[in-house]
């Protein structure tokens, strides 16, 4: 996961500019970096006809700053269908992250780099992740319906453990100004 420390501020350009070093197409778009993957050549004829048909252009990603998460607070939007987690792109993303001092690691780590005495926040932390298994394991067995429910009951838990970090390093919670989009 992609994280703007506290004591940093998003920074869209600095960001595109370290992706472009990476012969990444990357523009700024107001707040937000758009990324425009390469496209590969169709490898054969159903390649070729699926393009035509479905009228497939060039993917995007899309990284922006969230205020209202603390953990999470880099956004990455993408199609998981069509764009693959284990493209190079992604490593390329975290690379430029780090380079301008943003943190590319686990949920956990940043977390008990900001508190890491909190027992509270280990708790939350262990029980997000038995959840995010559970709910992996009922996508593999195309269990939607349960595994939605799971990701419901994980909200409220990643909402407190972003508030607890927003209290902790003492920046204001900004999840409670909209809570519509939490």
């Amino acid at each position: 996961m992609y994280h703007v420390p506290s004591n940093k501020t998003w920074d869209p350009t600095a960001i595109a500019e370290r992706l472009r070093e990476r012969n990444l197409d990357a523009t700024v778009i107001a707040d937000s970096v758009r990324i425009t993957l390469p496209s590969a050549p169709p490898h054969n004829f159903f390649e070729r006809l699926g393009n035509l048909i479905l009228r497939t252009g060039p993917q995007h990603l899309v990284l922006s700053f969230d205020s209202q998460k603390f953990i999470r607070n880099i956004t990455l939007e993408y199609d998981p269908l069509k764009i693959s987690t284990e493209m190079a792109v992604f490593t390329q993303i975290g690379k430029a992250c780090k380079e301008i001092g943003y943190w590319s690691a686990p949920d956990r780590e940043i977390a008990l780099r900001y508190c890491p005495d909190s027992a509270e926040l280990r708790d939350l932390l262990d029980k997000v992740e038995q959840m995010q298994i559970e709910k992996e394991n009922l996508v593999a067995k195309q269990d939607f319906e349960q595994a939605a429910q799971i990701r419901d009951a994980q909200t409220p838990l990643e909402q407190r453990i972003d508030a607890i970090l927003f209290e902790a390093t003492n920046e204001p919670d900004n999840s409670a100004d909209n809570p519509a989009e939490s």
